[in-house]
């Protein structure tokens, strides 16, 4: 008989041992994956102390519950012994094969034993069926992980790989600091500081994450920065000669009630020295080193309520923006549809994309900026809905 004083345990630690296993092998454990083999390992061997006292402490099993019960415990044992046996013979420390194993195993030993307790009549051919069944399967898995090409080892990469000749990306001359702030994971605590953040097209933003959780500062327009995960204590360097002078908003993609405001302005005063050599007239019109540029002049221009109709009285407000060259203008949609503001060739009153700029879609509270650093006039309209135009005019 067995004895339960002994298998309660026994049972307890073996679980916790499966799931550290099952944790190590999806993955999820990676950043101490060390420390928790060691306690998997520790903690299963300690269970099956306990399992083999608690099944055979008064011998072996006789009775029909207790060989069930036993067949049972000893089926789900040798199933994930074998499968992890395998997936390390294999090289292949996957949670899938991990499963799959268990399941080879674990699926004929569950039916047998309900076959061996019910005392059903076909209960021997069940057994060679199923057992050779598992058989075959677990080992046409380990022949195919034999014979399936492996990786090569990092090292071997390293030496087949050319040395690259390409030097790290300078760091910006002037670099402006950015804090995700403590506590910024908490939905309506403060997130990023400053919001705004103005700096000048050149300028580089690094953020720092002063929170105890990982975070991303991404721009919500799609392919224009992305950090990527931040760790706790971690910075991201963003160097804004990549981008267009712009508004852009961004927000936290594992958090995105946290938002804020990048704005790119002007050009950088760390390129314009007073050590160039230049005209006297040319010389006057430079700014000191460390002296920021103007930001340009920003107009605001609203998606009415109600613009996605096109009885409505008013589409874009204003419809006929006039502004100088360099000036920046930005679209906010307050309407509850979605809407475009695109650029456009107007014939025959019929507006045609013209590549000049393009939001993409607008939902409900997006906003949309764009500097104007050429004169003309720039029509524009709402793809989705091409009733709606307007006209922007830079002198």
């Amino acid at each position: 008989m067995t004895d339960w004083d002994l298998m309660t345990p026994g049972i307890g630690l073996t679980s916790i041992g499966i799931v550290g296993v099952g944790i190590s092998l999806s993955g999820i454990a990676k950043t101490f994956i060390d420390g928790m083999h060691a306690v998997t390992l520790l903690t299963m061997f300690i269970g099956m102390i306990f399992l083999a006292s608690g099944l055979l402490k008064d011998g072996f099993p006789t009775s029909g519950r207790a060989k069930s019960a036993t067949f049972i415990t000893l089926g789900f044992l040798v199933t994930f012994g074998f499968a992890a046996a395998v997936t390390v013979s294999t090289q292949v420390p996957s949670i899938f094969a991990y499963i799959g194993l268990m399941l080879i195993i674990s699926i004929p030993a569950t039916v047998l034993a309900v076959a061996s307790y019910r005392g059903a009549q076909y209960l021997k051919p069940l057994a060679v069926i199923f057992v050779s069944a598992a058989i075959v399967g677990g080992s046409t898995f380990y022949a195919f992980g034999v014979v399936t090409p492996k990786s090569p080892e990092p090292a071997e990469e390293e030496q087949e790989a050319p040395p690259s000749a390409e030097e790290p990306a300078a760091r910006p001359a002037n670099t402006i600091s950015a804090r995700i702030l403590p506590g910024a994971s908490a939905e309506g605590n403060p997130d990023y500081d400053p919001d705004p953040l103005s700096v000048n097209h050149g300028d580089g933003v690094e953020w720092t994450n002063e929170d105890n959780t990982p975070h991303t500062v991404s721009s919500k327009q799609e392919g224009v920065f992305d950090s990527g995960i931040i760790d706790a204590a971690a910075t991201w360097l963003l160097n804004t000669a990549d981008l267009q002078p712009a508004e852009y908003e961004y927000y936290c993609t594992l958090h995105p009630f946290m938002g804020a405001t990048l704005v790119v302005t002007g050009s950088s005063a760390a390129n314009q020295t007073a050590g160039n050599t230049t005209t006297a007239g040319a010389a006057a019109n430079q700014m000191a080193p460390n002296t920021r540029a103007a930001s340009p002049l920003v107009t605001s221009v609203s998606i009415a309520n109600g613009a996605s109709l096109p009885t409505n009285e008013e589409f874009f407000a204003p419809d006929d923006v006039q502004i100088t060259v360099g000036s920046m203008v930005t679209w906010k949609n307050d309407d509850t549809a979605s809407h475009t503001v695109t650029s456009a060739t107007v014939q025959s009153n019929t507006p045609t994309p013209d590549g000049m700029f393009d939001s993409g879609i607008l939902n409900a509270g997006d906003s949309f900026p764009f500097l104007f650093d050429k004169a003309g006039e720039y029509p524009y309209y709402c793809t989705i809905h091409p009733w709606m135009t307007a006209k922007v005019t830079a002198s």
